[in-house]
């Protein structure tokens, strides 16, 4: 009867570490974006205030040795709680230490957006191996039309996903 029980349990545990294995898990980072003249409509319905809005994505690898390959999509995000265009996904590779830009021109490009409308989303870079981080900072500034009037930093933190 107890090797029967221990049989079963070993089973059910392997079983178990199979069914885990199999799981596909990533680390992803979901940078905000906002990018282009806001709009009088966008204005006249309190979305953003007047002004041009800019948006620089750095990423950076911090390994010593080595490099990384990893994907990035951008996703928009429109008004009255509506999903809006997702982008494929595009690859990217980085060696040690080295570090790349996403600002808007790129963002409008991949999304095959006219540079300069006005655009509102996330930019989504994912990476194959959860163990491994980047460092991924967003630079945001604003101009309401003669030189920068604010600037923001903000360190994306990334999660484990599925």
């Amino acid at each position: 009867m107890r090797k029967r029980i221990l049989i079963v349990a070993l089973l059910s545990l392997a079983a178990a570490i199979a069914a885990n294995a199999q799981t596909l898990q990533v680390r992803q980072y979901a940078a905000k974006f906002v990018c282009g003249r806001a709009t009088d409509a966008q204005v006249g319905t309190f979305d953003f205030a007047p002004g041009s809005y800019y948006t620089t994505i750095n990423v950076h690898y911090p390994a010593l040795t080595g490099g990384i390959d990893f994907r990035k999509k951008f996703a928009l995000a429109e008004r009255n709680e509506q999903p809006g265009k997702i982008s494929p996904w595009f690859g990217a590779t980085l060696k040690a230490d080295e570090a790349m830009q996403i600002d808007c021109g790129s963002i409008y490009k991949h999304l095959g957006i006219a540079p300069g409308t006005f655009i509102d989303g996330f930019a989504v870079i994912q990476i194959s191996n959860p163990k491994v981080e980047l460092d991924v900072v967003g630079v945001y500034t604003a101009s309401p039309g003669n030189g920068v009037s604010s600037i923001h930093t903000e360190r994306v933190a990334g999660r484990i996903t599925q």
